[in-house]
């Protein structure tokens, strides 16, 4: 009888380790779960940064046209070359509008470059008085008298046109 009852004192202390023990791996497993979920979210987080920067770096927008087509498909790993052969394979090289080249910004560059010097310059190109550009014209030695008859009859009707 002594056998029969350290028996079911072995049995009842097992199930109540059993249950204990069951108990915190329901804990564990639900915060494995929680961690789980966590790191995911910050993977597809990190993934999205880097896609990105990589289709940044490229010319193209996540957004809008070849970028948001490249991300709905492109599964693979996430750097910058990877990413250019899938476009290449994909969709064919990257087009020229999306992609500046060097000589358009080479151009841009020296554009505003001549800008800047034209400012400092600061002339103005319009004849300050049209009246003295006329009589320097018909005065000068280098006129000849046809031309100078010519602008004498022009500055006429521009006189008759402004007093009307």
């Amino acid at each position: 009888m002594l056998e029969k009852m350290e028996k079911i004192m072995e049995e009842n202390t097992e199930q109540i380790e059993n249950t204990t023990v069951e108990e915190d791996s329901s804990d564990g497993i639900k915060q494995l779960r929680e961690e789980y979920k966590k790191l995911k979210a910050e993977n597809k987080e990190f993934k999205a940064n880097a896609m990105n920067n990589a289709l940044s770096s490229l010319g193209l927008t996540a957004d809008k046209g070849l970028g948001k087509a490249v991300t709905k498909l492109y599964d693979g790993e996430v750097t910058v070359d990877a990413i250019k052969d899938f476009v290449a394979q994909e969709f064919g090289e990257v087009s020229s509008s999306e992609q500046p080249s060097e000589d358009v910004v080479s151009n841009v560059v020296e554009a505003q470059s001549r800008v800047e010097q034209l400012n400092k310059i600061g002339v103005n190109a319009e004849p300050q008085d049209v009246s003295a550009e006329f009589l320097k014209f018909v005065k000068s030695s280098d006129t000849k008298p046809r031309d100078s008859i010519n602008a004498k009859l022009r500055m006429m009707d521009t006189l008759k046109e402004q007093n009307k």
